[in-house]
C-alpha cells in the first residue's frame, strides 16, 4: 500500500512539473486594449470602439485564457516556451454581426493574439477578427491591428 502511495506521489509532482507551473511576471486581470496601428481593415470596424475593448486575462502556469467582450470571444492559447510570449485563438461560429455597414450572418470568425509582456501589468501585440461566410461576399473579411493593453486601474 505504501509503495502505491509513493508512487502516485511521484507521478502527480512528475505531471505537476511538466505542466509548466511555471509563474509569469504579467498579472492576471482586466486589460484595456488599445488599437495602435489598424494595418488592414475591409470589415468597417476599426471606428467601432466596442471592437477595442476590456479583455479579462487568466494563467494557469503557461495556459492563457482572455475573456474579450467584442462578439464574447474566450481566447485560449500558452506562453511559448521559455519566454514571456503568449500566443491565443478562438473560433466563433454562426455569428451575427455588422460589417461594411450592413447586417451579416457569418458561418466563422477565427481570431488570433500575439502578443509579448512588456510589464507586470502590460503586454503588446497584434490582434485579428477573420470573418467568412459562403453566402454574401460583402461579409468575407479581415480586421488586423497591432495593440496596446494596460491593467484597468494599474500604471
Amino acid at each position: 500500500m505504501v509503495a502505491a502511495v509513493r508512487a502516485l506521489l511521484v507521478s502527480v509532482s512528475a505531471v505537476m512539473a511538466l505542466s509548466g507551473c511555471r509563474v509569469h511576471t504579467l498579472q492576471d486581470g482586466a486589460y484595456d486594449f488599445t488599437a495602435v496601428e489598424v494595418m488592414r481593415d475591409d470589415c468597417g470596424l476599426a471606428s467601432q470602439p466596442e471592437v477595442f475593448a476590456r479583455g479579462t486575462l487568466l494563467t494557469a502556469g503557461h495556459v492563457v485564457r482572455l475573456d474579450y467582450p467584442y462578439l464574447s470571444t474566450q481566447l485560449a492559447g500558452q506562453y511559448r516556451y521559455g519566454l514571456e510570449e503568449m500566443t491565443m485563438d478562438a473560433t466563433l461560429a454562426n455569428v451575427r454581426t455588422r460589417l461594411r455597414g450592413q447586417d451579416c450572418q457569418v458561418d466563422v470568425v477565427s481570431v488570433a493574439l500575439d502578443s509579448v509582456t512588456q510589464s507586470p501589468t502590460r503586454f503588446t501585440g497584434s490582434m485579428s477578427f477573420t470573418f467568412n461566410t459562403r453566402t454574401a461576399d460583402a461579409c468575407t473579411c479581415r480586421l488586423f491591428f497591432r495593440y496596446d493593453a494596460t491593467r484597468a486601474g494599474g500604471p
